[in-house]
């Protein structure tokens, strides 16, 4: 590519600085709902909600922040359990079609956010893209819930996942 990258990059969100005392300033001031995303363990889920938010977001944003942070689909279950209707847990990790959509939620995820697909459906084909993405996603969830039986996302469970493969 030529040239020389110069300067840094300063992001507040992969700052080291930020601590949960950010996030109670920002209840304090936002008044609609807030999402902490970024969540990988059953503690922190617990002390966002003692910070006030109102869903938590179980992502490693896609890795890129520490390649050995555990893959979200891992730490899931141990979220969703330690928080249970207390709030909204959103998954987004790792979703590349409808079956990986369909896990998320029999694990206990109350939605599953697909940014990726759309993004690179938006790059191919632009709306067009993004439309085809998400009816593939679609489909390939009709399909997965069809293999394991069920005809509304709401009748999902851990049941219907086999048991992790002991590490």
């Amino acid at each position: 590519m030529g040239g020389k990258l110069t300067g840094t990059v300063s992001r507040v969100a992969n700052s080291a600085s930020v601590c949960w005392d950010d996030v109670r300033v920002l209840r304090r001031r936002w008044p609609g709902k807030l999402v902490v995303k970024g969540v990988l363990s059953a503690e922190d889920a617990r002390i966002a909600l003692d910070h006030g938010v109102d869903g938590i977001g179980v992502s490693n944003h896609g890795g890129r922040n520490f390649d050995s942070s555990p893959p979200a689909i891992d730490v899931l279950a141990g979220i969703v359990d330690a928080v249970g209707d207390r709030t909204t847990v959103l998954f987004d990790s790792g979703v590349r079609r409808g079956a990986d959509v369909v896990k998320a939620l029999a694990i206990g995820a109350r939605a599953v956010l697909v940014g990726r697909a759309t993004l690179y459906g938006c790059a191919a084909a632009g709306e067009a893209g993004v439309r085809h993405a998400i009816d593939l996603l679609a489909n390939e969830i009709d399909v997965a819930m069809a293999m394991v039986g069920v005809t509304r996302l709401d009748q999902l469970d851990r049941s219907y996942l086999a048991p992790p493969a002991p590490r």
